[in-house]
């Protein structure tokens, strides 16, 4: 974090001789920025009577979003690294803070794979007795009157009351468990959709045959059986910033744009296979999947970009990343029937 001193870390079996000493006087002295950081690191020691800062406090007042400025700080450090090295590229100060505030909290899954289950990946398919199995119906050219349909896969049954409160800036239920489904199938276009199942519901485990030719899979089997091998979906916090190429209205409000999300395309550590919530992340320049979903001929709730957001995001097929997205007051009141999918591919 930016600080005005380098105090060593508050795990430290042991504090250098007279740093404690150090920080207590510069609780005392003129430099904002030195009695934070020391007020921070005298509080994760321990020290008596010292309170620390508000978290996000070394971006400033009113820079970050409430939902972000409370995220651990091992997370907001990628924000640090990013205002560093935007400045150093000559991005002005202020268009750096601005473009902060766009950065948004997300699960996302860790480089090794570990933290807490929110989730579970691949079957069996366990749905309610009434609620129809999700899929598409369809009339085969040349077959009036059959109709045939085709179940859509099963990807991930999301626990709901495991994502801890406040992890996204969404109005995410605050229990039951959210079921994910597509079909990646490329020609035309792949389907799928969700299905939100309420706390304490019975449910009962439904056969389903999805029969599609699946992206990079032999078979849908195949592709169930790699995600059953893989089982429990961990989810650890991260943050996001935009990375799409900005369309016009954004460049006039961050003129900075394109070198802003060159910089933060640099801050990766190999994680995030998985995501929920935050910015979409960016495919080959494709565009941003989250306002690409609002479709302007459909009803007014449907056509606005803006109302729309990520729910979760895949990249679980080579070159190629899949995007559940949804409109937020759609989310907010468990309509989890307008989810739709995408998929930027490269094949």
């Amino acid at each position: 974090m930016l600080r005005g001193t380098a105090w060593p870390l508050a795990g430290c079996s042991a504090t250098p001789p007279g740093v404690r000493t150090a920080a207590r006087a510069a609780l005392d002295g003129a430099e904002e920025t030195a009695r934070a950081s020391a007020a921070e690191w005298l509080a994760a020691l321990g020290e008596p009577g010292v309170v620390p800062p508000e978290p996000g406090w070394e971006f400033g007042d009113g820079v970050l979003a409430p939902a972000t400025r409370t995220l651990p700080a091992d997370t907001l450090w990628w924000l640090d690294r990013f205002r560093t090295q935007a400045l150093e590229r000559g991005v002005p100060a202020p268009d750096v803070n601005r473009w902060l505030g766009l950065a948004r909290p997300m699960l996302r899954t860790a480089p090794d794979g570990g933290g807490p289950v929110v989730g579970r990946l691949g079957g069996p398919l366990m749905l309610p007795p009434d609620v129809p199995t999700p899929g598409d119906t369809y009339e085969p050219v040349g077959e009036e009157g059959t109709e045939y349909t085709a179940d859509h896969q099963l990807i991930l049954t999301l626990d709901f009351s495991a994502v801890p409160e406040g992890a996204t800036d969404l109005p995410l239920p605050p229990d039951g468990t959210l079921l994910l489904f597509v079909n990646a199938d490329l020609e035309p276009w792949p389907a799928g959709g969700a299905v939100y199942v309420s706390a304490g519901a019975a449910v009962e485990e439904r056969e389903s045959s999805p029969d599609y030719e699946v992206y990079e899979y032999d078979t849908p089997e195949e592709l169930d059986a790699e995600l059953r091998r893989v089982g429990a979906l961990r989810l650890v916090p991260g943050v996001s910033l935009p990375s799409t190429p900005p369309d016009d209205g954004m460049l006039a409000r961050h003129p900075h744009a394109e070198t802003l999300r060159e910089v933060w395309a640099e801050q990766t550590d190999g994680g995030g296979d998985w995501q929920l919530g935050g910015h979409a992340a960016n495919f080959d320049d494709y565009g941003d999947p989250v306002a690409g979903s609002a479709d302007p001929e459909a009803s007014e709730e449907l056509a606005d970009p803006d109302d729309w957001v990520l729910l979760a995001q895949w990249v679980g097929f080579p070159m190629s990343i899949l995007y559940w997205t949804i409109p937020r007051q759609d989310l907010a009141a468990r309509r989890f029937d307008r989810v739709a999918v995408q998929m930027h591919a490269n094949p």
